[in-house]
């Protein structure tokens, strides 16, 4: 198997260096080159090609923030990951950062923190990414094809519900904000990010739409033209009562090693909302969802997975639409044009 190539980009020599020591212990993983700023790195990316950029956010004359869109235009499809200190304290940027495209964050430790736990998460991350870049590569999403859906056949949803992991937020943020205000059935997100994210994450969401945003409170009434996010600690599921849809909290979920889990998620709402649930599925390392999204096509409802083509990384979709419970096989932007659709034609 050819090494996973890595760029480093960190105004700190020091970090570079144990960056460098931590990940050359590993047999699948090449330091290609290393960049003290931002500028040094675009210059890299113009001769060298890589699978992994780290990439730090506060650097000498361009933050590793400002600079990302242009990184990632000119890197061929290299995933990022950022590792700074801002990435645990300072959410909103570790969330931008998310949002501009880079796969995941990793906090950067104290001096005396590079080892141990650190160094295992740091390799894990950089080959989990590797891999999955190969596998987009090499056209994993040929198992099935794209299907069309007419919107016709869609049942109005008295829910959508949203399941994403790595490279999920900016499909999440394109829906939302695209979403037409006539369909105001509440809706309801698990993105796997740390629980310190959670509201940070909401706060950011309702920066792009009218509907109320809020990390889900247990025993709170659903509410139309509202959206809950799913805390990260816990799983977001649902009940019925009397009066209508109440939240809830699950604080085990044994059917899945993720938490919060898409696939706890998913089956309440199913059970809650029948066939008029829609289920979402976003980019995102695993198969979180993939179970869930059976028993919404068991219950009448719709599942729609992002296509591969503008997937980060196609887990959580492929193995959906590998296991035959994908309506439709989408992109963001289509999936917007079909929600738009289904609002228009009621």
């Amino acid at each position: 198997m050819a090494p996973i190539r890595v760029m480093l980009v960190d105004d700190s020599v020091v970090a570079r260096s144990i960056f460098s020591r931590v990940l050359g212990q590993h047999k699948h993983i090449e330091i290609v080159c290393e960049a003290p700023d931002s500028d040094a790195a675009l210059d890299h990316l113009e001769s060298k090609d890589v699978d992994i950029i780290l990439l730090d956010i506060e650097m000498p004359k361009r933050s590793g923030l400002d600079a990302l869109p242009d990184i990632l235009d000119k890197s061929n499809g290299a995933r990022v990951l950022v590792v700074s200190a801002f990435a645990e304290e300072n959410g909103p940027a570790a969330l931008n950062a998310l949002a501009l495209g880079a796969c995941d964050t990793l906090a950067k430790p104290g001096r005396s923190g590079f080892s141990g736990r650190f160094s295992e998460i740091l390799i894990d991350k950089v080959v989990r990414l590797g891999r999955t870049a190969r596998q987009h590569n090499r056209g994993e999403a040929m198992v099935t094809a794209k299907m069309a859906v007419e919107y016709q056949q869609i049942v109005r949803p008295k829910c959508i519900a949203i399941g994403a992991s790595t490279g999920g937020i900016p499909p999440i943020y394109e829906i939302i904000r695209n979403l037409d205000p006539a369909l105001d059935c509440p809706i309801f997100i698990t993105q796997h990010l740390p629980d310190a994210f959670m509201h940070f994450f909401a706060r950011q969401l309702g920066g792009l739409t009218d509907r109320q945003v809020s990390v889900a409170t247990p025993k709170d009434p659903v509410r139309n033209g509202h959206i809950y996010i799913a805390p990260g600690d816990a799983h977001l599921v649902c009940r019925r009562e009397r009066n209508g849809v109440i939240l809830d909290r699950l604080e085990e979920y044994s059917e899945s090693r993720y938490c919060p889990s898409v696939d706890a998620m998913f089956q309440s709402l199913a059970r809650v909302y029948g066939a008029g649930c829609l289920g979402i599925v976003f980019s995102g390392m695993g198969n979180d969802g993939a179970s869930g999204a059976e028993i919404i096509i068991e219950a009448g409802g719709t599942t729609l997975v992002q296509d591969v083509e503008t997937s980060v990384v196609w887990g959580m979709p492929g193995a959906v639409a590998k296991n035959g419970y994908a309506s439709a096989i989408l992109a963001p932007h289509e999936m917007t044009e079909l929600l738009g659709r289904i609002a228009k034609a009621a």
